[in-house]
């Protein structure tokens, strides 16, 4: 659960005392995990900013943000970053451009994992991953593993940054174990003697029963290692149900607005695939009022700073992007009024 709790933020760009502008003013915003939401509104509504201090690149003024009951209010964007993955408009963001695609896949892969600046390099076992993410996308990026990312197109790019941005989805037993520690609700000597209490209880199971496994003289070689993949991946999602509660956050602010309509739709339905499967929490920002209710499970709409519609399922699905429209007029109105 993400949650934004009377979140305020305020903008004053000359120092002016009659130039503040106010770009959050007072909101509060749950999302559930697994929620797709699309965000709409006018030039300076609120849609950016929140994305902003949502991810940790903007402080705000008053009011706190909670992941699964967690204060992250004063986390860094770089303590953030293992939680939430990022796409800009901007296809030139999100990816080094002088490196190559295989060197942006494993830099984002090992985001928020501890791993040594000296010893790091290349693991064939995630390159054979990253091909395989990449054949997902059908675009031929599986084999340009060693191009550099700033000579492909804008849709090429995206779609690179949008798996980049999505990869933390099977994080390792130690990520799994500081996140229990730190969003289980325990108190911090509890979690972690839970954790390891149970994943040692369950890896002394697990050795007990490969060793027996490889001392049965009546299964053959082949039916062994089936056994002991079965017995491994059996242990590894026991682990994964009870212990990983951070499934990471995706933040889309506009990032297909700077494509031609065919990559942008390409990019569109990439995005929808990769949520969907993944079963990722997921805010889209979009000009698009069309994609805003086309994608998603849930419509929010920001006007001054203020959210003037949250409508998800069946409510969702009666509007048309000409009472979208009529609400933007209406709220208009309201404020020249006021």
């Amino acid at each position: 659960m993400l949650e934004l709790k009377n979140v305020t933020k305020k903008f004053n760009l000359t120092g002016a005392l009659d130039d503040e502008r106010i770009a959050l003013d007072n909101i509060s915003l749950a999302i559930s995990p697994g929620e797709f939401v699309t965000i709409i509104g006018g030039n300076g509504s609120g849609k950016s900013t929140t994305l902003n201090i949502i991810s940790g690149s903007l402080k705000p003024d008053s009011g706190i943000i909670t992941l699964n009951g967690r204060d992250i209010t004063k986390l860094k964007e770089y303590q953030r970053a293992a939680y939430f993955g990022r796409v800009f408009q901007d296809p030139m963001k999100g990816t080094a451009g002088d490196m190559s695609v295989l060197e942006n896949l494993e830099i984002a892969y090992n985001r928020g994992r501890r791993h040594s600046p000296i010893k790091w390099g290349f693991s064939e076992k995630h390159k054979e991953y990253f091909i395989n993410e990449l054949k997902r996308f059908d675009l031929g990026l599986e084999d340009r593993l060693s191009q550099k990312v700033g000579v492909m197109s804008g849709g090429q790019r995206q779609a690179l940054t949008l798996l980049m941005a999505t990869m933390r989805n099977n994080p390792t037993y130690q990520m799994m174990r500081r996140d229990y520690i730190l969003f289980s609700g325990l108190k911090e000597e509890d979690a972690r003697k839970e954790f390891d209490q149970e994943f040692s209880s369950k890896k002394a199971i697990l050795d007990e029963h490969i060793r027996t496994i490889k001392l049965d003289s009546s299964i053959s070689k082949n039916d062994k290692k089936e056994m002991i993949r079965n017995a491994k991946d059996e242990f590894d999602r026991q682990i994964r149900e009870k212990f990983d509660l951070t499934k990471q956050i995706l933040l889309l602010d506009e990032h297909t607005a700077a494509l031609d309509p065919k990559t942008a739709k390409k990019v569109l339905e990439l995005t929808n695939k990769v949520v969907r499967e993944n079963k990722m929490t997921t805010l889209m920002v979009t000009h698009n009022m069309k994609d805003a209710l086309t994608y998603g499970d849930r419509l929010i709409m920001f006007h001054l700073g203020h959210i003037i519609l949250d409508v998800k399922g069946k409510e969702k699905e009666k509007l048309s992007v000409e009472d979208l429209l009529k609400m933007f007029d209406e709220a208009d109105k309201k404020a020249e009024n006021e």
